[in-house]
Parts: structure tokens; sequence; C-alpha cells
């Protein structure tokens, strides 16, 4: 299970120190300080923690700005912060609030209170985060959904162009999937999907990246990987697809499918997402043209 942790960012060494003694092995297991605004922007980044307990009267840079900045971020957007404040201006306040805040504390604290609220920000932390994963997981297969290819897809396009890390995308389309749902009824359709996630997953490495693509589509992305090793991954992969049947009614329904694969051995130095995934899919529609129930590898560009 991930450690839990929060991140104190305040000049007030005694202020850290005490959050430290109240919080760490207790309501969390690690409790990480910054004396600097810059220096917990860093932290932020870097160590993803649970919950950041921000001063607002800093050097340099105010907890606003702080607080702006983290939210303006897609990696630190999502992490609650929690003001401690001196101050009982309520404009400021609200202000603090207003800008991102989740909550704040007066100092000097209540340990007890502030047990309370840091434990208050840490479950509406993990029920933003359920949230956020349910939203990115298709529910019938169980497989990430296309936005959460997309995701993927643009890191690593990043990580090839950046680092030359190879990479291959893999998309798959089945065969007459509207004949079995006119012929056997959406829910053997709705088996035949459900299968076909659980083969995709069963037969993914680690380093890939299953996906529904969308309807009877589905992508692939194949990570550290490229040339004839990913069409051999490939291969491993639709070997499972082909194995797919499903009973329904008296029929035993068999799945046939067409594939397409891309990688970045077949593409420029530098490519955009976009790019690979419109190679891959004439490659696909290649398969289809030429008989179907095949994969074609594309050309290089």
């Amino acid at each position: 299970m991930p450690q839990t942790k929060i991140l104190v960012i305040d000049d007030d060494r005694t202020i850290s120190a005490a959050v430290k003694d109240r919080l760490e092995g207790v309501v969390v297991d690690r409790v990480l300080k910054a004396d600097l605004p810059g220096e917990g922007i860093r932290l932020a980044l870097s160590e993803k923690p649970d919950a950041i307990l921000l001063d607002i009267n800093m050097p340099q840079m105010d907890g606003f700005k702080v607080c702006r900045h983290l939210k303006k971020n897609a990696s630190t957007r999502e992490i609650p912060i929690l003001f401690l404040t001196i101050d009982q201006n309520v404009t400021h306040l609200a202000k603090a609030l207003d800008c991102g805040g989740a909550d704040y504390i007066r100092k000097p604290f209540n340990a007890a209170e502030l047990e309370a609220r840091v434990k208050a920000a840490l479950r509406t932390k993990r029920m933003l985060d359920l949230l956020l994963e349910q939203a990115r997981i298709d529910a019938l297969t169980g497989l990430k959904n296309r936005a959460e290819m997309d995701d993927a897809l643009v890191a690593a396009t990043a990580a090839y162009v950046r680092a030359g890390q190879p990479f291959a995308l893999l998309m798959i389309d089945l065969d007459h999937f509207k004949e079995i749902n006119d012929t056997y009824g959406h829910g053997a359709g709705d088996a035949v999907l459900s299968k076909i996630g659980t083969s995709l997953s069963d037969r993914c490495r680690p380093y890939d990246s299953a996906c529904r693509f969308g309807g009877d589509e589905f992508g692939v992305i194949l990570g550290h990987t490229e040339g004839a090793n990913a069409r051999q991954a490939a291969e491993r992969i639709m070997s499972g697809v082909i194995e797919v049947e499903v009973q329904a009614a008296e029929a035993v329904v068999v799945v046939k499918s067409s594939a397409g694969l891309a990688s970045s051995a077949e593409m420029p130095d530098s490519f955009e997402p976009a790019d690979l995934l419109k190679v891959a899919d004439e490659a696909l529609y290649r398969a289809k043209r030429e008989g179907r129930g095949r994969l074609v590898v594309a050309d290089p560009v």
C-alpha cells in the first residue's frame, strides 16, 4: 500500500517540527518539510504529497502565489492545500479559499484540530482519486478509456522524442461486430467486449497500456519495444484475442479481428502522437481491405 505523506511549506521551523511530531506515524506515514516557497514547489512536483500545509506569509513568495502556481500544474492541481496562518482577517481567509485552498488552520494551532482537518483533507483526496480513476476506466471492459489512451500516447511520444525510448501502437478492430449484436443481441456483444478486455489485460506486460478506443476498437501502447520485437508482442496479444469465444443461446460466437501496428522505428525522428495514430489506423484499414482477420505492420514513413 502506498505511503501517505504531507508537505509542510513554512519558514517557521518550529511549526514544521510541531506538525511532524503530531502527524507523522499517526495520521500519515511521512511529513516532508520545506522552509522556502521555491523548495516547497519543487518538493510538491517531485513527491506528489497527499496534502500540503502552506503558510501564507513567507519570504520571496506568499502562500497565495504558491497555491496558484500548484493549481495551474496538472500534476499538483488535485492536491488539497490547507493554509497555515496567524491572520484573523476574514477577507484574507476568504482569499485563501478563493485561490484554491481547501481549508485553513490558524496558528498557533490546536493539535486535535490540526489532526482532524488533515484527516478530512486526506479523506477528500482519496475520494477524488477514486472518482478520477473511475472516470478514466471503461466500465464494460475494465480497460483504460480513450482519454487515458490519448494521455498515455502523448507521454510515450514525448519519452521517445526526448530520450529515444521506443514504443509501438497496436490498433485492433473486431470484424463484423455489428452482426454479433444483430444476430445474438447486445448482451452477447457486451460479453465479447468484456472478454476482449480481459484477454488484452492478461497478455499485456507491466509497461504496456491497453485501452478501449471506442465501440469495438481497441488500442495497445507497447512500451520499450519497436520493429520486429513490437511485431512479436503484437502477435502474442492477437493470439489471445482470436481465442475469445462467447456462448450465446445455443451457438458459440467466435470473434475475429483485424489489427494495424506502427512503431517508433517506422516514424521520423520527431513526430506527434496523432501522426503515429494515423499510421497505425492506415495499417488497420489495410488489414480490413486485404481480407480481415490479420495483422498488418505499417511501412516506414
